[in-house]
C-alpha cells in the first residue's frame, strides 16, 4: 500500500508540473555562494575571508529555502488564481451547459442537505445538556413476566425474550438517592399533558415533572430569573412555582420581561412563573418540546392519580411511573455504578415484587442517555436511512449527469486543448485547468444546492407534523450540515472530474489542428458515455420502483376497510385534572358535556372513549373467562372505556347481542362488548353472549358479562391486525375518567360545528380546554403520515432522476450523432434510407435504457429486501412496479433520443462527406 501512494504521489507531482527538490535547491544555492566568494577574491580579498563575506551577504540555506518556499506559495496562489479566473471565462461562454450542470448538481446536493438535516435530528443530535456522553437511562430487565406492579410508561420485550422498562417508583428513586455515591446525580422526570389558564384562556400544553437538582448537574441555565433548585422540591407544597421554555415564553409571553411572578394555572393549581430556560433546552424527551417545568413533588397537585385511596404517588411503591437518569462521576467506573444501583433497586423494590420465578432476572442496567428518553429515533431512524440512501442515487445520478457533459465539453474544446499543448503546456497543467472547472462548477451547484437545503430544511419535519408519536421538529441548520455539505460539493468536483480531466490528456497535441469542429472522437469515449448513461439508467430504476412500491404501500393501506364510518366525526380531547374534579363530578361532567353536545344544531350524536379508535395508542388488560382453569401467564387482550352511544356514534355495527343503554350504570351488573377477534379466540365454535370474564382493571370490581359481539375495526394502526379488544361502558367504572376523546358525528363538514362545540365546553369549565381536535378522516390520514411523506419524496425524486437521465440520453446520442456523421452520411450515401437511420438511432437508445433498468431492476429488487417492513401489501416482487418502472424508462429515453434520431436522419450525404 506504501509503494502504491509513493508510486501514484510521484505521478501526480509529475503532473501538476516539475518542482525543485530540496538537493538542487541546496545545489543551486551553494553554487550562488561559491560565484560570490570567487569574486571577493578577486577582489583581493582572503579566501576565508571572502567565503564569510559571500554567506553573510546571500543569507544562510535555511533562509533561502524558506524564502523558496514562499515564493512557490505565491506562485502556486497566482496560478491558481489564473486558473480559477479562465475557468469563469470558460463557464461564462457555455452558459447553457453552465446552467444545467449547477441545477443538476444543486437538486442533487439540495436533497442531501435537507435530508441531511433532518436525519441529523435523528440519528445524531443529542439533549443540548454539558457532557450529555455522561448521562445514563436507568431501565430495568425481567423475566417474561411483568414482576412489578402495572407500569405507567412504557414495557417492551428485550434481546433475550424477557420484559424491559424505564418506569420506576418515587421511593425506589428516594433510595437510589441514599445509598449510592457512585453517581453525580439521579434526575427523575415525566412527561405529561398540562392544561394552563393564562389570564382566562385555557389551553393544552406539554409539561414536565422534574426533580429540582436536575437543571444544574444538566448544566441548564435561566435566560430570565432562574431554574428550579432542590429547595423547589422538597414536598407538594414546597413548590409551587413553575419554568417555562424559551419557545413557549415567545410564542405566548411575547418574550415579555413581565413574565416572572405572573400566576397562572396548570390543571387547575396555581402556581408563578419563577424563570424561563435558555433557548436550547426542551425537555428530556428527544421529540418532543416542552413548554412548562414544574417539581416533581408537585404531583399530587399538578396531576393526581388516585391510587390506594391517595392521589400521590410520592408515598406509593405500587406505582411505577418515573424515568431516571444519571450522571456518571468520571472517577467511577460504569460497572461500579451499575452494580451499586442494582443493588439498591433490588433491595428497595423487593417488598413490592411479585413473587415470580423470573425474579433472578429482574436487574436494572445502564443505557445511553445522551438523548434522554428517545422515542424519535425508533420511530424515524429507517425512513431517514431509506430518505439518505434516495438522496444519495439522486446525487449519484446528477454526479454522473456532471461527468457527462464535462466529457462533452471537453470534446468540444479539442482544438484548444490541442493547440496549448503543441504551444508546450503541459498534462498536468491540462488536467488542473479541468479539475478546477469541475470544483468550481460542483461548488457554485453545491453552494445553490446550500441554499435550497437551508429553505427546504423543515419541509421533512411538515410533512410529519400530523404524524402520531414525536414530532420531528426544531431541526438545527449548524455546522455539521455546512460541513456535510461542503464535503459532498468538493468529493463531486474532484471525483466526477477526474474521468473528464484524464480524458483531456489522452488528445494528441495534432488531433484538433485538422479538425475545426472537433467532432472526432475515440470509440473509447463512446463507450465511456454510454457506461454513464446506462448507470444513469440504472439509478433512475432504483428510484422508480422505490416510488412505486410506496406509492403502492400507500394505496394498499387506503384501500383497507376501517370497519366504521370515519366521515362527518368530530375528534377533540378532553382532561379534567383531579384536583378539581372528583370520581363523582367527573361522571356527572361527561354527561352533561354528551348532553349539551348532543343538543347542539347539526349534532347527530355525541360519546367518548378512553382510547381513540386509530392513533390514539393502547390499553391492555388481563382477559380470564369464569369457570376456566387460570392459566399460569394469563391472557392479555385490548381494552376500551367508551360511551352509551359509542357504536352508534362510530357506526360499527353489532353482529350479535345488544348495545349499552342508560340502564348501565354503576349500580347496575357489569357488562362488557367484545369484537369479533376476541370471540373466535376466546369462544371458537360457540356464542360468547352471556359468559363472564374477570380483568386486571383497577377502576371494576368483580365479574364482567358479555352482552355482544361488534365488528372488528382497525385499533390503533393501519398494519396491525385487529386485535382482541372488549369495550365497557366508562359509567361502570370504579373511577371517573380524567382523560376522554370525545366523537362528535355531524350533519355536514365536521369542522362547521365548532363555533358552537367550544363555547359549549367553556360554559361547563371555563379552565378546559379542547386538545387534539382533528376530524377521524385527518385522524386516519394521520396514521399514514409516513407512507404518505415517502411517497412524495420518493416520487419528487424519481422525477428530478427522469429529467437528469433525459438529459444525460438526449446528451449522449447527439453526441454519438455528431461524431458519427461521416459514417452515417455514407451508409445513407450507399442506399440507406432516412427511417432506417432514424429507427437505428432509436434502437440504440432502447437498448441502452433496457441495459440500465435491467441491472437498476436487479438492484432495486436486493434493496427490497432492507425496506420491505416498511411496505405492506407486497411480496418480493411488485410486478406492477417492475414493468411500470421499465414502461416510463424506455418511453423517456425514446423521447430524449427522438431529436437525435430525426436529426441524423436529416444529415445530407454529401455534406457530410466532404466534412469528413
Amino acid at each position: 500500500m506504501k509503494v502504491w501512494i509513493s508510486v501514484f504521489t510521484a505521478r501526480l507531482l509529475g503532473l501538476l508540473g516539475q518542482r525543485r527538490t530540496g538537493l538542487e535547491l541546496d545545489n543551486e544555492i551553494q553554487l550562488h555562494i561559491q560565484m560570490l566568494t570567487d569574486r571577493y577574491i578577486l577582489q583581493g580579498m582572503e579566501p576565508a575571508e571572502a567565503g564569510a563575506a559571500a554567506r553573510r551577504q546571500f543569507g544562510n540555506t535555511t533562509l533561502l529555502r524558506e524564502r523558496h518556499h514562499e515564493q512557490r506559495s505565491f506562485s502556486m496562489f497566482a496560478t491558481l488564481l489564473r486558473d480559477l479566473k479562465f475557468g469563469l471565462r470558460q463557464l461564462q461562454r457555455n452558459r447553457t451547459l453552465t446552467f444545467v450542470a449547477i441545477t443538476s448538481l444543486a437538486l442533487g446536493i439540495g436533497a442531501n442537505t435537507a435530508i441531511f438535516t433532518a436525519a441529523k435530528r435523528v440519528l445524531f443530535d443529542t439533549l443540548p445538556v454539558a457532557n450529555p456522553q455522561q448521562l445514563r437511562m436507568l431501565t430495568w430487565v425481567s423475566g417474561h413476566e411483568l414482576p412489578v406492579p402495572p407500569v405507567w410508561g412504557d414495557v417492551g420485550p428485550n434481546e433475550t425474550g424477557g420484559l424491559t422498562s424505564n418506569g420506576f417508583s418515587y421511593p425506589v428513586l428516594e433510595e437510589m438517592r441514599k445509598r449510592t455515591d457512585a453517581v453525580q446525580a439521579l434526575i427523575a422526570f415525566k412527561d405529561i399533558p398540562i392544561t394552563a389558564t393564562i389570564d382566562g384562556h385555557a389551553e393544552m400544553i406539554n409539561g414536565e415533572l422534574i426533580s429540582g437538582n436536575a437543571f444544574q448537574p444538566l448544566g441548564v441555565n435561566a435566560e430570565l430569573g432562574r431554574t428550579l433548585t432542590p429547595s423547589d422540591d422538597q414536598g407538594p407544597g414546597s413548590g409551587p412555582v413553575a419554568v417555562i421554555s424559551d419557545g413557549y415564553w415567545t410564542q405566548r409571553f411575547a418574550r415579555s420581561p413581565l413574565v416572572l411572578g405572573k400566576a397562572i394555572s396548570l390543571n387547575g393549581f396555581p402556581v408563578t412563573i419563577v424563570g424561563v430556560t435558555d433557548g436550547h433546552f426542551g425537555g428530556l424527551q428527544m421529540g418532543s418540546s416542552m413548554q412548562v417545568f414544574v417539581p416533581l413533588t408537585m404531583q399530587p397537585l399538578v396531576l393526581p392519580r388516585a391510587q390506594n385511596g391517595s392521589v400521590s404517588l410520592l408515598d406509593n411503591p405500587q406505582s411505577w411511573w418515573v424515568q431516571i437518569l444519571v450522571r456518571l462521576r468520571p472517577d467511577v467506573s460504569e460497572e461500579r455504578a451499575q452494580g451499586e444501583l442494582d443493588a439498591s433497586l433490588r433491595q428497595s423494590a423487593m417488598p413490592v415484587l411479585k413473587q415470580t420465578g423470573d425474579l433472578d432476572r429482574f436487574h436494572l442496567q445502564l443505557e445511553p442517555g445522551d438523548r434522554g428518553l428517545d422515542y424519535l429515533r425508533g420511530k424515524y431512524e429507517r425512513p431517514s436511512y431509506v430518505l439518505l440512501a434516495l438522496a444519495g442515487f439522486l446525487l449519484l445520478l446528477a454526479c454522473l449527469n456532471l461527468a457527462n457533459l464535462l466529457l462533452a465539453r471537453s470534446a468540444s474544446r479539442q482544438r484548444e486543448l490541442s493547440t496549448r499543448l503543441a504551444l508546450g503546456a503541459s498534462r498536468g497543467s491540462i488536467v488542473r485547468q479541468i479539475l478546477t472547472e469541475s470544483v468550481l462548477l460542483s461548488s457554485l451547484g453545491g453552494a445553490a444546492g446550500l441554499l435550497l437545503g437551508y429553505l427546504g430544511r423543515n419541509v421533512i419535519p411538515r410533512l410529519l407534523m400530523n404524524s402520531s408519536g414525536p414530532e420531528l421538529v426544531q431541526v438545527q441548520f449548524d455546522w455539521r450540515v455546512l460541513l456535510f455539505t461542503l464535503g459532498i460539493s468538493l468529493g463531486t468536483g474532484i471525483l466526477f472530474g477526474l474521468a473528464p480531466a484524464w480524458q483531456a490528456t489522452r488528445i494528441a497535441a495534432h488531433a484538433g489542428l485538422r479538425d475545426s469542429g472537433g467532432a472526432t472522437a475515440s470509440r473509447h469515449r463512446l463507450w465511456f458515455d454510454q457506461g454513464l448513461v446506462i448507470g444513469q439508467i440504472a439509478l433512475s430504476a432504483i428510484l422508480l420502483t422505490g416510488a412505486g412500491l410506496f406509492v403502492h404501500t400507500l394505496l394498499n393501506l387506503n384501500r383497507i376497510p376501517l370497519g366504521f364510518e370515519s366521515n362527518h366525526i368530530l375528534l377533540f380531547r378532553i382532561s379534567l385534572p383531579r384536583a378539581r374534579y372528583s370520581d363523582e363530578r367527573t361522571m356527572t361532567f361527561f354527561g352533561q358535556m354528551e348532553e349539551k353536545l348532543a343538543s347542539l344544531p347539526g349534532v347527530r350524536s355525541v360519546t367518548v372513549s378512553n382510547i381513540g379508535i386509530i392513533g390514539d395508542g393502547h390499553s391492555g388488560a388481563t382477559f380470564h373467562v369464569l369457570g376456566r382453569a387460570r392459566e399460569k401467564d394469563p391472557s392479555r387482550v385490548q381494552t376500551n372505556s367508551v360511551g352509551v352511544d359509542f357504536f352508534q356514534t362510530l357506526g360499527i355495527p353489532i353482529l350479535q347481542g345488544r348495545l349499552f343503554n342508560r340502564r348501565d350504570t354503576a349500580t347496575s351488573p357489569k357488562v362488557a362488548i367484545v369484537n369479533r377477534a376476541l370471540a373466535q379466540k376466546f369462544f371458537p365454535g360457540e356464542s360468547p353472549i352471556g359468559k363472564t370474564f374477570e380483568t386486571d382493571i383497577e377502576d371494576v370490581d368483580g365479574s364482567i358479562q358479555i352482552v355482544g359481539i361488534a365488528a372488528d375495526t382497525r385499533y390503533a394502526d393501519l398494519r396491525s391486525d385487529t386485535p382482541p379488544i372488549f369495550y365497557i361502558p366508562y359509567m361502570q367504572e370504579v373511577k371517573g375518567p380524567g382523560r376522554m376523546m370525545v366523537e362528535v358525528r355531524t350533519v355536514a363538514d365536521p369542522t362547521s360545528v365548532l363555533a358552537e362545540v367550544r363555547p359549549a365546553i367553556e360554559s361547563l369549565d371555563r379552565d378546559l380546554s379542547m386538545a387534539d381536535v382533528s376530524t377521524m378522516k385527518d385522524q386516519v390520514r394521520s396514521t399514514l403520515a409516513d407512507e404518505r411523506t415517502l411517497a412524495k419524496l420518493t416520487g419528487g425524486f424519481s422525477v428530478l432522476a427522469l429529467v437528469l437521465a433525459s438529459i444525460g440520453i438526449y446528451g449522449m446520442m447527439a453526441y454519438a450523432v455528431n461524431t458519427r456523421t461521416s459514417e452515417i452520411g455514407l451508409r445513407m450515401a450507399l442506399g440507406a434510407r432516412t427511417n432506417q437511420v432514424f429507427s437505428r438511432v432509436l434502437r440504440e437508445a432502447f437498448w441502452l435504457t433496457s441495459a440500465g433498468t435491467v441491472l437498476g431492476l436487479i438492484a432495486a429488487l436486493g434493496l427490497t429486501r432492507l425496506t420491505k417492513v416498511m411496505l405492506y401489501g407486497i411480496g418480493n416482487a411488485d410486478p406492477l412496479t417492475v414493468v411500470g418502472t421499465a414502461v416510463i424508462l424506455v418511453s423517456v429515453s425514446l423521447m430524449a433520443a427522438f431529436v437525435p434520431a430525426r436529426r441524423a436522419s436529416r444529415i445530407d450525404p454529401i455534406r457530410a462527406l466532404r466534412h469528413d
